[in-house]
């Protein structure tokens, strides 16, 4: 399994902006394993692990409770290098946000982000698969591979620096680039409030939602339109080939974690996909396929429930699709196999769900 990465320039901003907060960077990269040189070579890549450990230590050493927070502010987006060179020489922030999509595993291969628009409003989602570096990292564990201390998870604590961090980023991108605010009508966070709230207020300026199902912040399509300060149509295609370059070498061939979570979801529908079914598409021997998926720390049966969950929670997102509707697409038998399983899953009937997320999106957009 390929080991996730982050980007150096990502790695060497937590450094310099720690020490901007008093850290001594000497004492930061001794403790950590970090390479001082990282503040002059910052093209190579670091591993997740060393990233997290990094994370973790600037915390410690600024004692800055929303350092996430406060590091997304200084971003800058010049700093980067080719991803931030080619932010720079789009034309409209429409153009930016169509690139941060496609560029974002540049910065860090964890962290997603969507963009989407209904009725003139946009919704940018955020969302931080720690459990892909988890995988990796327990797996190297299991087989005696390198460890930094007792790193095996990303702590609940660690995901929330992650999304502030790239919400505050994306601000503050969109001010650097336009010179303009953009004014938000709602913000929300999956995980619950933190102890002191007065710069999230100060940064978002807007109604706060915390315990929510997706990370989000929602503000008006007009801004799609503003230009781009620094945009040059001539530079914009050089500096795209580069990052494609980037992309595809930073592309692992697709493990059988991904291809079996393909191949279920396109068999899903209606009735389960068996184990035999999978591994006669992937032309492998059933016993061949789940030793690949214990490599990968995994099973067939928890990719199975992942996917199920996962398409649950999209379908429900739509409220034209009933519930039972639901129910039969995943394969289960009855309503009530389908509520019991999703309540393992959420702890939430699928009912209550989508009633807590049609809530929360009425009271987000009831300023709009």
């Amino acid at each position: 399994m390929q080991e996730t990465t982050v980007s150096g320039y990502t790695a060497r901003s937590i450094l310099q902006f720690a020490a901007e907060q008093g850290a001594d960077i000497e004492t930061v990269c001794a403790t950590t394993g970090i390479d001082p040189e990282l503040l002059q070579t910052p093209d190579q890549r670091i591993p997740w692990s060393l990233h997290l450990v990094l994370w973790r230590e600037a915390v410690k050493q600024t004692g800055d409770d929303h350092f996430g927070l406060h590091l997304g502010e200084s971003f800058n987006i010049a700093n980067f290098g080719i991803p931030g060179y080619v932010l720079l020489n789009c034309k409209t922030v429409g153009d930016v946000f169509e690139k941060l999509v496609r560029y974002t595993r540049l910065f860090c291969q964890i962290t997603q982000i969507r963009f989407s628009k209904s009725s003139g409003t946009v919704f940018c989602e955020c969302e931080c698969d720690c459990n892909m570096a988890d995988n990796w990292m327990s797996s190297r564990n299991k087989t005696g591979g390198w460890m930094t201390g007792d790193l095996t998870t990303c702590q609940l604590e660690e995901r929330r620096y992650l999304v502030e961090c790239t919400f505050a980023s994306l601000l503050a991108l969109v001010k650097n680039l336009t010179g303009k605010r953009l004014r938000l009508s709602a913000a929300w966070f999956q995980y619950a409030p933190p102890a002191h709230l007065t710069d999230y207020e100060r940064l978002f300026q807007t109604e706060l939602h915390f315990a929510q199902p997706t990370n989000r912040l929602v503000f008006d399509a007009g801004c799609l339109d503003w230009s781009i300060l620094s945009s040059n149509a001539a530079l914009l295609p050089i500096f795209e080939s580069y990052a494609d370059a980037m992309l595809a070498a930073l592309t692992p061939t697709q493990g059988y974690r991904q291809k079996v979570r393909q191949a279920i979801a396109q068999h899903l529908i209606g009735e389960l996909p068996t184990i035999q079914a999978i591994a006669y598409e992937l032309a492998i021997s059933v016993r061949h396929l789940q030793r690949e998926l214990k490599v990968e720390g995994t099973s067939f049966q928890q990719l199975l429930d992942e996917t199920r969950k996962e398409l649950a929670l999209q379908h429900l997102k739509n409220p034209a699709t009933p519930i039972h509707d639901i129910a039969f697409l995943l394969g289960f038998s009855e309503p009530s196999a389908f509520n019991r399983a999703f309540k393992r899953w959420t702890g939430k009937t699928p009912g209550s769900y989508r009633g807590s997320d049609e809530t929360s999106l009425k009271r987000a957009f009831s300023s709009v």
